[in-house]
Formats: structure tokens, C-alpha cells, sequence
């Protein structure tokens, strides 16, 4: 059997018995978002929000599920649309390097983070992630609207990508294709909140989300009531780095890992949103012949014991519902405090050395 069409069919099935042996409750959102919308209750999708049930992320990701809410109560069945874009995902990365074709796809088939974010407690970030890897795809090959459209279909599903919209718009050839890159690319999204925008639900519980502000946290005190955000900050020097420069088109892959680096670096993130930079990882290692390789093994441990410093709902409690934290059963009472401390300067440290090692060298003025 042909190696590439083992990997995939290895991959789908790895897939498929994660999905069923494993459940994280954030996923019955999905799941009662997607038959809200199947029932047509579409423009007061965010009226039905509740504790039970919050929808704190943009409409489309709602209109996605309502497309398949003949899954009914079967909830390990609603992981496995996202398959569509993790396929699509993979074969691009199988065409975006000349060689190591078979290597580049399993690595993507087989990472861990990836199959722990999307199979196993079910989060939907494997969609923006396609989204922007397809921005890549296009912007390679000198298709900058569509790699805008692309970029803007991500930022429609999850605001993140709009940290990497500086670098495509200064990708633009004149000041003309720059401003129609910058609509193309918030288009998707304005479009599909805009019927939502006279929701009061919706403007406390996605359009406002809390998890917005984590990128805010991170700063210097200035004074008592002030400080400089890090996040904002090192993304604004990077942007300024990069103004006004041609930037190779090839390489968009490294302009859109930066960011990307940095906004981990500086924030408290989720588990699941790593998997924002994992394809672009995984080109770092077949673009840079694994010559990164250790760094990026640091940011791997330092993302896996970072799991045990959550709820145990995303460790053992995926496989054993209400269970107890590892600590618990070991009999370990870790400072949690400054265990995460220590995990995020090993994250931190292998992610500026890819920074400084990513950052274009070759920009022409």
C-alpha cells in the first residue's frame, strides 16, 4: 500500500477511536449551538446562552455544526466533522514542501496536540488553523486576495488570526492592493456578526468575551494604575520591523509563526490553541532540516505538563468523568503558582529562539 495512503488511513482511524473513548463537556455547546441552528433558530442563536450551555465564540462555528445536526445525542459523532479541515489541512502541508512529502504529513497526522485539541476534548481550533494555513498556500503563490479571504474566514470562526493581518497587508504590492487585502480579509467576519450586533446576549457573551483579554494580562508597571502591555507591544515592534518591507512571498510561513510565538509567550493560553502553531512548527522542522528541533521539543514538554495544571476535566477526567488531579493521586501538593512559572520560561525560551531564528534575514528595503 502507497506510505501516504497509510498514514492518512492510520491517522483517520487513530482519530476516530480518540474521539469515542474520550469527552470534554465544552463540547455540548457545539452541540446544542448546531441543533439550535438546524431547528432554524439562527438570528437568536445567542437568546438560548446559559450556564449549562455558553456560546462565546463568533456565529459561523454554530453555522458549521447546524450543517450536520442529524448527528443528534451521539456526541462523539460531532467531533468528527472536523476531520473535513484537518485533511484539507494536512494536504497542504504535503504540497507546501518539495520533498519529505510522506514525513511532513505524518507529522501532522500523528502530533499530539493536535489530536488532544480537536479528538479529544473537542475543540473547534483545528477550523481557523486550516484557515490559515490555506492564507500560506495562497499568499506562496502570489494569490494575496484569496490568501485575504482565506485569513478572513479564520478570523470569521476565531479572532486570532487577526494578529497575522499587519503582515499579509504589508505583503501587498501598491498602497491599493494593501487596502483591498485588509477588507477581504474582515469581511467574513463582519458579515457574519453583523446580524447579531442588536443581540444583547451576544454582545456580553462573544462579541465582548473575557477570553479576549488574556493577551492583556502580561505587563510592566509604569505607576500604580498603569503599564506596558507585552503582548501589544512586542507585536507593534514587529509589525514596525517589517514595515514598509518587501517580504518574501515564500516565506510568509515565518511571518505568520511570529506572532503567533509571541502572543504564547505573553499569554496565560488555553491547551487547545496551540495547535494555532503546530503546522507552522511542523514546516519549521522540514523547511530547517530538524535543526530546530529542540526548541521545539521544549515547547511540546512544556505544553504537556502545563495539561496537569488545569482542571483534571482536561487530563484524567477526559477518559474518567469527575476525576480526580493527578497531584490528588499522587499525593503531591505542587505550588501551582510557580509551577506554571517555571513551565512557561522553558515555553517562553523555546519560543523567542525560534522568533530569533525565524525572523527574515533577507528583506530588501
Amino acid at each position: 500500500m502507497n506510505k501516504v495512503v497509510l498514514i492518512v488511513l492510520a491517522g483517520i482511524f487513530l482519530r476516530i477511536i480518540l474521539s469515542f473513548t474520550t469527552f470534554h463537556p465544552d463540547l455540548l455547546a457545539f452541540q446544542l449551538g448546531g441543533r439550535l441552528v438546524g431547528e432554524g433558530k439562527i438570528l437568536n442563536l445567542y437568546d438560548y446562552s446559559s450556564q449549562a450551555a455558553v456560546f462565546n465564540y463568533p456565529p459561523m462555528i454554530y453555522w458549521f455544526f447546524g450543517l450536520f445536526s442529524f448527528l443528534g445525542e451521539i456526541l462523539w459523532l460531532w467531533k468528527l466533522p472536523y476531520l473535513i479541515f484537518d485533511l484539507l489541512l494536512g494536504l497542504i502541508l504535503f504540497k507546501l514542501v518539495k520533498e519529505k512529502k510522506a514525513l511532513i504529513l505524518g507529522f501532522w497526522m500523528f502530533n499530539p496536540i493536535s489530536l488532544y485539541a480537536t479528538y479529544m476534548i473537542g475543540q473547534f481550533d483545528i477550523i481557523p488553523t486550516f484557515f490559515t494555513i490555506l492564507s500560506v498556500f495562497f499568499a506562496a503563490k502570489n494569490r494575496f486576495y484569496w490568501a485575504a479571504l482565506a485569513l478572513g474566514f479564520g478570523i470569521a470562526f476565531k479572532l486570532y488570526p487577526v494578529f497575522l493581518l499587519i503582515p499579509l497587508i504589508i505583503s501587498g504590492k501598491t498602497f491599493l492592493d494593501k487596502i483591498k487585502i485588509g477588507l477581504l480579509a474582515i469581511l467574513p467576519y463582519i458579515l457574519s456578526v453583523l446580524p447579531y450586533l442588536q443581540s444583547s446576549s451576544f454582545r456580553e457573551t462573544a462579541l465582548f468575551a473575557n477570553q479576549s483579554a488574556k493577551s492583556l494580562y502580561a505587563g510592566i508597571p509604569v505607576s500604580g494604575g498603569e503599564a506596558i502591555l507585552l503582548f501589544p507591544a512586542s507585536l507593534i515592534i514587529f509589525y514596525l520591523l517589517i514595515w514598509n518591507k518587501n517580504l518574501d512571498k515564500l516565506l510568509i510561513w515565518k511571518i505568520y509563526l511570529i506572532p503567533l510565538l509571541l502572543f504564547f509567550i505573553f499569554t496565560h493560553y488555553h491547551p487547545q490553541w496551540l495547535i494555532w502553531a503546530v503546522p507552522f512548527l511542523v514546516l519549521d522542522l522540514m523547511y530547517g532540516n530538524f535543526k530546530n528541533l529542540l526548541p521545539v521539543l521544549l515547547i511540546g514538554l512544556a505544553w504537556f505538563v502545563s495539561l496537569f495544571f488545569f482542571d483534571p476535566s482536561l487530563t484524567l477526567g477526559i477518559f474518567i468523568p469527575h476525576a480526580s488531579s493527578i497531584w490528588s493521586l499522587l499525593n503531591l501538593q505542587p505550588d501551582y503558582n510557580f509551577s506554571r512559572s517555571i513551565i512557561q520560561t522553558i515555553f517562553a525560551s523555546g519560543a523567542l529562539y525560534l522568533i530569533i531564528k525565524n525572523f527574515p534575514r533577507k528583506i530588501n528595503d
